[in-house]
């Protein structure tokens, strides 16, 4: 597995702070996984900016604990935690992609 390109000192600073954070086993959170998404070469996010991405990364989180389904939002965490550790290219390639955890309400919980 190649280490992700980092091509700037502040791209440079976010890719150390997801480290420290997966080394520590605590969760990213959403402004840090959406900064990284949006400055991911590898993907497709120039109909996204980092704020609409936090949002709905929030909105996501915020559905799942009125829900109160504990297994669900430690998958969204677990991706989270995905999202902060994988490289941009195994991103695009879908590594951390879990369909159930971005339903967004298709079903009451």
């Amino acid at each position: 597995m190649r280490p992700p390109r980092i091509s700037s000192p502040l791209r440079a600073g976010r890719a150390l702070a997801l480290a420290v954070l997966w080394v520590s086993g605590c969760t990213p959170t959403c402004e840090q996984v959406c900064e990284k998404l949006v400055d991911c070469p590898d993907l497709d996010t120039t109909r996204m900016t980092a704020l609409e991405c936090q949002l709905s990364c929030q909105d996501q989180q915020s559905l799942l604990d009125r829900w109160t389904d504990a297994e669900l939002r430690r998958a969204f965490d677990e991706e989270l935690s995905c999202l902060g550790s994988a490289s941009c290219e195994e991103i695009a390639d879908g590594a951390c992609y879990d369909a159930d955890v971005w339903s967004f309400g298709n079903e009451a919980r």
